[in-house]
């Protein structure tokens, strides 16, 4: 794309080739393609953090997480999803310490669960039980 077209990847490049790779369970070459990008985006991140859990890949997990915790300090879903991941796998400990560091940063779980969509230029959030959306 770049070399033949001249066309720069944007963060929707990205995100579409990250997903299909996690979901292959090709998580190293997912995390490779991430660190390569020239833009930060948390929401790859979080998409290859999914793509952990779902392979129990807790190694990378745990890195995604730490570059999580700078990009977003306060966005309890990365902690949350890295906690479930160690209680699956019966690390009690790590999901102790997991919690005191979200409890000594600050950081609440966040409820409802929430989507989000970009549509013309507007983000779009939609909670769980939530009907004012129009």
């Amino acid at each position: 794309m770049t070399h033949d077209l001249s066309i720069p990847p944007e963060i929707q490049h990205y995100g579409c080739m990250v997903d299909p790779l996690c979901k292959a369970g090709l998580i190293k070459a997912a995390l490779e393609l991430i660190q390569s990008m020239r833009i930060v985006a948390n929401s790859i991140w979080g998409a290859l953090l999914s793509g952990c859990k779902l392979y129990k890949n807790l190694e990378i997990a745990q890195v995604i997480v730490n570059k999580l915790m700078v990009l977003e300090l306060n966005n309890s879903g990365y902690y949350t999803l890295l906690v479930n991941m160690y209680a699956e796998s019966n690390q009690w400990k790590k999901v102790a310490k997991i919690r005191s560091t979200m409890k000594v940063q600050g950081v609440e779980k966040t409820s409802p669960r929430s989507s989000w969509i970009a549509m013309d230029s507007k983000i779009h959030l939609f909670a769980s039980s939530d009907k004012s959306h129009p």
